[in-house]
């Protein structure tokens, strides 16, 4: 957790999963990488998801709330069960 950049990372189905979340000049941009590649990206606040498949072909979403304040959480989830939920701040 930082103050200009969220990262998290979890395991997924021997994938490595991470959203990362950086300041932006209105909104912050958010982006799901799956094995280091970006797969979805989204300059946003509130609640909103990215969305990626997994080499095995199964399904992988990041939900993320960015409040305008900073104030971050995002779940990931796998073939829609939540599997990790993380908590942050970007500015």
């Amino acid at each position: 957790m930082g103050l200009f950049r969220d990262d998290h990372t979890v395991q997924v189905a021997g994938s490595t999963v991470a959203v990362t979340g950086t300041t932006g000049l209105v909104h912050a941009t958010w982006t799901l990488h799956l094995d280091g590649e970006p797969v979805d990206t989204a300059e946003a606040a509130g609640n909103f998801s990215l969305r990626g498949q997994l080499p095995d072909g199964s399904q992988v979403q990041a939900n993320v709330f960015q409040s305008l304040l900073g104030p971050t959480e995002v779940s990931v989830e796998h073939q829609g069960t939540e599997i990790a939920r993380f908590t942050g701040f970007v500015a």
